[in-house]
Formats: C-alpha cells, structure tokens, sequence
C-alpha cells in the first residue's frame, strides 16, 4: 500500500458514450480533480471510475456500472473513511427521481467518504446532511431538476420520435440516415431516395445465395477473409457477422420499426418495400426457412457458438492484455514444462499467471459481465440520431450562408455527433448478442468465441510481493491477481482482488 497519508481522492466520470472518454472534457475533469486533491491536501488516486454510455436517468450506473462497483468499495470498506469522491455535479450520481438520489448520496457520505461537486466548488459531508437544513434542500432541489430535465428530454424526444415514424408508415419521409452499407441516400430525409451501390450489394447477394444453399458460416467467412472482403462495417468477417446479416430483412427491402427496453425489445412493425431489394424472393425463402431449421435444433448454449472448434487452449484469447512489467502486450496461453497452462506476453514471453489464476474470476464474474452486456442507452440512442439530423441541418443552414466559420463550427457538430451515434450503436449491437447464462460445462474454445462478441480488453494486474493471497489448501501463496474487464459497449468491470485498485 502506499506510505502517502493524505486522504484519498478519487475521480468518477460519466458520459453518455464510450467514444468521449477521448474528448477534451474528460482530460479537463481529470485535470481539475488532481488540481482540487493537491489544494486542499488529498492525495489523488490514479485509479477513476468511468461510466460510459451507461444511464442515470435508469440507475444503470449505479447498479451495473463503475459507480455501483464504487459503491461496493465503500460499502466493504475498501476505501478509506475520510476520502473524497470527485464528481462533475451532483447529476452525475443519479437523474433518477430525488429520493433515488438522496439514498445514493447518503449511502456514500454515511460511510465516511465525502463527495465533491466541481462545477460549484461545493463539498458534501454526512454532517452536513445531517445537521444543515440548507444543504439537505440544496441536494434535494439538485436531483429534482435533473430528473425532471431528463422526463421532459425523454418525452420530447419519444413524441418526436412517434411523429416520425407515422410519416414514415405514411411514406412522407425517411426513417433515418443510418442505412444498410449497399445503400446510399440521395437527397435529404423528407424527399430523399435510396440507391443501390453495385459492388457491396454483390457482396451481400453472395452472401445470402451461399448460406441459403447450405454452406456452412465459417467457410463463407473463410471465403470472404481470404479474398480480403470485409464486412459492412469494416471488420473481418467471423462466422457471427454472417449470422447477424442473414436475419436482417433489409436485404428483402423490410424496415423493422422496433419498441421497448434495452431487456425487452421486440419488432412492432414491418415496412414491406422501404428499401430496394437486393435479394430475391426465392433466396429469401431458402434463408428463411434454414435460419428457422437451425433455431429449432439449438440449445441456448449452442446458440452462442458462431464458429467451429479451434485448437483455442485459453478462454481469453485474442482480448488478454499483459501487465507493463510483462511487457504490456497481449498475452497468449502456452503450455508450461510441467504440463500445465498459462498465460504470458505474446512478446517478451514473460509468465503472468497460471491459467485458472485468471480464469477462475473471469467464470465467476460471468452473470455480472453478461448483464453489463445488455446496458444499452435506447433512449439514448434515439436522442442522438435526433441530434444528427438536427447537426446536419444545421450544417445546411451554415453552408447556404457562405459563412467559413459557421461551417467550420457544424462540421465540428456534425463528426461529434456522429461518433456518440457510432458508439451507442456499438453498445446496441452488443445487446443484441445471445449469451449463455452460466459457462460451466463449455469447452475453452466455446468460451472464447462467447467472449469475444462482447469484451473487448482484459488486463490483468498483479499484487507485489507484499500482497500474497493462499491459492490452495497446501498452504502455499501467490500474488493477488485482478481482472479489469472492458466490454464493446463501454462498460468496465473489475474482478478478482479489487483490493489491487487501492494499492500500488
């Protein structure tokens, strides 16, 4: 542990995507909590808890985010009384209704860990709420206004949302911007027309007319990675990129109009014709009827399998980072001379750990990885395409008016909106994904290919050999071993010895 006796002070982040975590804004927040640490005698952890891309508004970050994991710290005393929680405003805790709010807070003052607000310099202690009648109203009034902004925010962008999508049943306008890769608009939503571009709807049409005459989804994959083909999104094409593609009804020219909640999503409606048909009507047919005979054969767990058996030894593989002592590369898992597994730098070759040493958490943490999995801000979601369009505009506006610095200013506008849409889809797409409840009874290669549709990095960090921990029953000790956990819709997760994220 660090000989620093200053109190600690710890920074929480939260954004409404993973994608400005590389803003100026985070780097600026940082900045000034370290500055606020040093003034006023704290000593500044470089450990933060980041929320990105996951809801207030749902307490998403309190119960599946960085901030419930901060919670539990406290709660299990792993951080000290007298620290200090560094937060941009109080709205950043929670935009649910007040109540949700006040126990929030309360539950983090009450065990002895301060917070403070930057954006008006205010300092919250349990004897103030307690003892300041002024303070209690303060905090009240606080998350009164934010959640009541976040309602009004929500039922604007739902009934504009609603207006929208009569007018697209209707035929008076375009869903959205955001379409198929074949496909390009020509014109702007209200009076704009698809047209097809010919080489990438080759490539679907392939796609389509080999798995709708059996071929299997790795050798289709196999197929499109060796002639350097790749995916609409820019990706090498894997065997779940087939699967995802063959039950969209795009190609069929549907628009599915979808309702609900991130857990309970489902297709309302059906809009035959909205986009050209790429695919025929027969191979149409055949994908639909051999995508219904294999749901019908699958088990929940085999339907999480997307590839065939690899000679996969590591159930992390491909996503395991090294620690820098190690050589801060990714980590392979090779045989040892005694005949067990482990996992080292793919570079220097150095020993990290024992397989079961890391693999053990990952499998015991895996309810709580799969349910971060399934965050994603629908709503949000929503919100940024209105954005979009309303940036895009806007750059219209400012390109009719000849004005450099006005374009300038939208195109900014414009690419930043566009990249909080990317990641919220991102996060979309990952909650789609059908993950098995438990991993227990899989082979190392089922796993992995499981744990590669939704986690994007795994870096391990290992205690000093001051921080020893009993590994077994024979008495002898190893070095304590974390796990923190990033998955593809921002989301991180610690597992392991969480005790490391206070040590040096």
């Amino acid at each position: 542990m660090s000989s620093d006796t200053r109190p600690l002070a710890i920074s929480h982040l939260r954004f409404s995507s993973a994608e400005q975590v590389r803003d100026a804004k985070t780097a600026d927040q940082i900045r000034r909590a370290r500055e606020w640490s040093d003034e006023n005698g704290y000593a500044f952890s470089e450990t933060s808890f980041s929320d990105l891309g996951v809801s207030a508004y749902k307490g998403d970050n309190s119960s599946i985010g960085d901030l419930g994991r901060f919670l539990k710290a406290v709660e299990d005393g792993l951080i000290p009384k007298g620290s200090a929680l560094i937060i941009e405003a109080l709205d950043r805790l929670s935009r649910e209704n007040q109540w949700r709010g006040q126990m929030l807070l309360g539950n983090i003052l009450s065990n002895g860990v301060d917070v403070v607000t930057l954006n008006d310099d205010q300092r919250y202690t349990f004897e103030d709420l307690q003892q300041d009648m002024g303070v209690a109203i303060r905090i009240i009034l606080a998350f009164n206004l934010a959640h009541a902004e976040s309602q009004q925010k929500s039922r604007r962008v739902t009934a504009g949302w609603q207006r929208n999508t009569e007018r697209v049943k209707a035929g008076t306008r375009l869903r959205s911007k955001a379409i198929p890769s074949w496909l390009r608009l020509i014109g702007d939503l209200d009076e704009g027309t698809f047209e097809v571009i010919p080489e990438k709807a080759d490539v679907m049409r392939e796609l389509f007319e080999r798995f709708a005459d059996g071929e299997t989804v790795w050798s289709i994959a196999k197929g499109f990675r060796d002639r350097g083909i790749l995916t609409p999104r820019g990706k090498t094409y894997a065997s779940n990129n087939i699967y995802r593609l063959v039950a969209s009804k795009a190609s069929f020219g549907t628009l599915e109009i979808g309702k609900g909640t991130k857990n309970d999503r489902e297709v309302v409606d059906r809009i035959e014709g909205y986009f050209p048909r790429i695919v025929s009507e027969d191979v149409q047919r055949r994908v639909l009827l051999r995508l219904q005979d294999m749901d019908r054969f699958k088990t929940p767990a085999s339907k999480a399998i997307t590839s065939p058996k690899r000679p996969t030894n590591g159930i992390l593989t491909g996503t395991i980072w090294s620690p820098e002592k190690a050589g801060g590369n990714r980590a392979v898992c090779r045989k040892s001379t005694d005949g067990s597994w482990a996992y080292v730098d793919s570079i220097t070759r150095r020993w990290i750990a024992k397989r079961e040493i890391i693999e053990d958490p990952f499998i015991e943490g895996w309810a709580e990885i799969r349910q971060a999995s399934e965050a994603t801000p629908t709503r949000e979601l929503n919100d940024a395409e209105t954005a979009l369009e309303a940036a895009q505009d806007a750059l219209e506006y400012a390109q009719q008016s000849g004005s450099d610095r006005l374009i300038l200013a939208a195109q900014a506008d414009v690419e930043e909106v566009s990249e909080v849409l990317k990641g919220l889809r991102r996060g979309m797409a990952l909650a789609m994904q059908e993950l098995p409840e438990s991993l227990e009874g899989m082979e190392s290669w089922e796993i992995n290919q499981v744990v590669r549709k939704v986690v994007h990095r795994v870096t391990v960090t290992r205690g000093t050999g001051r921080k020893q921990k009993t590994e077994g029953e024979d008495g002898r000790t190893g070095k304590a071993t974390m796990l923190t956990v990033e998955l593809k819709n921002g989301a991180r997760i610690v597992l392991g010895d969480a005790e490391l994220l206070f040590s040096e």
